[in-house]
Order: structure tokens, then sequence, then C-alpha cells
């Protein structure tokens, strides 16, 4: 279903609330089978999903700075990002664009970097997909005099300008402080991922495990991997219960497309009254399960101003000639948003709004509102 989704430039905290990640950078790989209810798109799927009319590509404009936007992969909540793209693209006048590679692997989105360098960019915003591998082509492209910044997941080893999105450390330990409430009397449990050699995935984990410190909530064993193939997701989980049997009392899915794989394998496993589980970004799957109390926690981020973000701060990259007088002009923005800055380090925290059944119903009447199931 396609609907028109009315944006304004100054939209930020409202749409930012209403369309939040992993995350994520995620979908299944060419061979997955994708399981009923998961949201997650399979490698073989070359466009990205069905999306509002508000996010399709504005005109170009003849003469203006171009931009991509690099994702880590094609997923639903990609969406809203591409909604707050382009409405960044109407309101300073650019020539913004996104893409995804195919498939999701370091080697394709270096050959999505050099094809966009090669096709002579003003600037790149990529959410990477692992932080050390993508150093040597962030550095290439700087070094160039193309300007790079990361969005939702970071390379901080890195040349990036910027680091705009979540502090994947903070909300994990926001996750964490959730849990707590779950498990008064403790807890063991298994988290889900589609790689740890993602930062945003090690700091997620690394942040929900810093919560937990003094309480006698433990995870059992490291996460499962899946490489964002949505039929291993979901069959780590079930092999999971199996292993651990009644010793296992929750599920925690790192990635966005990780809470439908673990909702679907608890259902069928008819462990739900025995199981709580902790989700991060908003799938519809998510969404609705948390709007009928089958999600105890999910943890949203904000990618329409991952989009509408990026493309104004490599503008401004360009209009300054330096990241510093950039954050200085993009600053009153940032704190309409209350969105944090560390000058010293180069990043934007964006932050993040922790859902239960028993919060979640003003959020979701505005997704609603908006003709949007997902963030």
């Amino acid at each position: 279903m396609r609907i028109r989704i009315p944006l304004i430039g100054g939209l930020g905290l409202l749409t930012a609330c209403v369309i939040l990640s992993g995350c994520d950078p995620n979908k299944g790989s060419e061979n997955n089978s994708k399981t009923p209810g998961e949201s997650a798109v399979k490698n073989s799927e070359k466009s990205a999903p069905a999306a509002p009319s508000g996010s399709s590509k504005p005109a170009e404009i003849p003469g203006a700075p171009k931009f991509k936007v690099v994702t880590n992969g094609i997923s639903p909540f990609w969406t809203a990002m591409s909604i707050g793209l382009y409405q960044a693209d109407v309101d300073i006048k650019v020539n913004g664009d996104w893409q995804a590679p195919d498939p999701d692997t370091n080697a394709a989105q270096v050959k999505v970097i050099q094809d966009t360098l090669a096709a002579k960019t003003d600037g790149i915003a990529v959410s990477v997909i692992e932080a050390d591998a993508l150093s040597t082509t962030i550095n290439e492209a700087v070094k160039a005099g193309v300007p790079v910044i990361t969005f939702d997941s970071d390379s901080p080893k890195s040349n990036r300008m910027c680091y705009l999105g979540t502090n994947n450390f903070e909300a994990g330990r926001a996750a964490g402080e959730a849990a707590k409430k779950l498990f008064p009397n403790g807890g063991k449990l298994v988290a889900f991922v589609g790689n740890m050699s993602a930062q945003n995935a090690r700091d997620r984990f690394e942040g929900f495990k810093a919560a937990l410190v003094g309480t006698k909530i433990e995870f059992l064993r490291e996460p499962y991997e899946d490489n964002k193939d949505t039929g291993i997701a979901r069959k780590n989980v079930e092999d999971a219960i199996t292993k651990y049997g009644t010793q296992l009392t929750g599920c925690v899915g790192l990635y966005s497309y990780n809470g439908p794989a673990i909702i679907h394998a608890v259902q069928s496993a008819g462990v739900r009254d025995k199981m709580k589980i902790v989700c991060f970004d908003g799938e519809p799957e998510t969404l609705a399960s948390l709007g009928k109390g089958e999600v105890d926690v999910t943890v949203v981020q904000k990618p329409y101003e991952f989009g509408r973000l990026a493309i104004m701060l490599l503008n401004l990259i360009k209009k300054d000639g330096g990241i510093d007088k950039a954050l200085d002009d993009l600053k009153p923005e940032l704190d309409k948003l209350n969105m944090k800055v560390d000058k010293s380090k180069h990043i934007i925290d964006t932050g993040v709004d922790v859902l239960t059944p028993e919060n979640a119903k003003p959020f979701l009447d505005k997704l609603k509102a908006r003709g949007l199931s997902s963030t």
C-alpha cells in the first residue's frame, strides 16, 4: 500500500519519534526461505521494499550537490530513513539518494562506495557492515577529498568525519535496564544478531551486559549469529529453546529482524508464558506483537532523522569545508531534537525510545496516523 505522507522540514522530533534499527541492516540471503510474518527482505530482491510515496526520490536539480547514503542492507527499517533523506533533498535543494549493497557484505558495500566515488559524488554517508574491514575504503575516499560520515553503525578506527546515529552502547544499556524490570529475581538469556563484527552489534551487546552487572541475570552464551539470514535467525532461536529448555527465560534480538524471528519461534514452541522477549527496532511484526502484549520491550531508533540529518550534514561539510564548522551550523537543528553532540569525537547521538506494551499506544497511534506499520 502506498500512502502519501505530508512531510515538512521541521518534522524532526515528531517523525523521528514515530519512524524509528540493527539497526538495522537486515535482510535474508538468496538461499533463505522466509518464514511467515518475517519482514526482512530476501537478498534476491534487487529493489528496496515497498514504501510510502513520501519516500519517492524528488526530481533531480541540475547543478546541485550530489550525496549518496549507503545502507548495510535492505529492510523496512530503511523506509523511514529514505523519507527523511528525500525530505532533506527538498528542503535544502540537493540531490541525495540511497543504495543498499547486494548482497549485504563488506565486499558489496566497498563496491557501492567505489562506484559512488567514480560517479563524482560530493559526499557519502554509510551504515557500516564490518567496522574494521571498511576502514581502508573510507580512508581512501576521505583522502581523495570526498567527505564520508557514518550513521547507524560506525567505523570508529577509520577517518570518517562524523558518526550520526544511536549510541549503541547506551541503547544496549537501556534495553538491559528494561530487562532488569522483567527479571527482578534473575534470569538466563540468549541473544541473537546478524554479525558480531558490526560495531553496532558489539556495542548493543556490551551495553546490555553492563546494565546487568550486580544482578542475577546472565547470558548463557555469546550471541547466536545468523549473517542476516532470516531463516537462520529463526532456526537459531529454535535451537536455543531446544538446547536450554526451561533454563532459558529470555530472548534478546539485537537486530530488527531478530524480533520477528524470536516471536514466531517462541509461539511455535508454545513457551511464551515462560519467555520474556526484548527487541531492537520496530519491524511491523515486532510492533504489532508489542501492541498485543506478545513482546515485552523494544528499543527503537530514529531512522527518519538518520536520513534527513545525514544529507544536511554532508551539505554543510561541503559548504563549510570541514566538520567542526558544519557541526556548529547543524547544532540549532540538533538542539530542537534534543540530540547530543560530542564535538571532540565528532559524534551525534540521536537517542532512542524504550517501548513496552504499557507505554506503546501513543507511539503506535502516531505511526498509524501516517500510514506506517514499522520504524
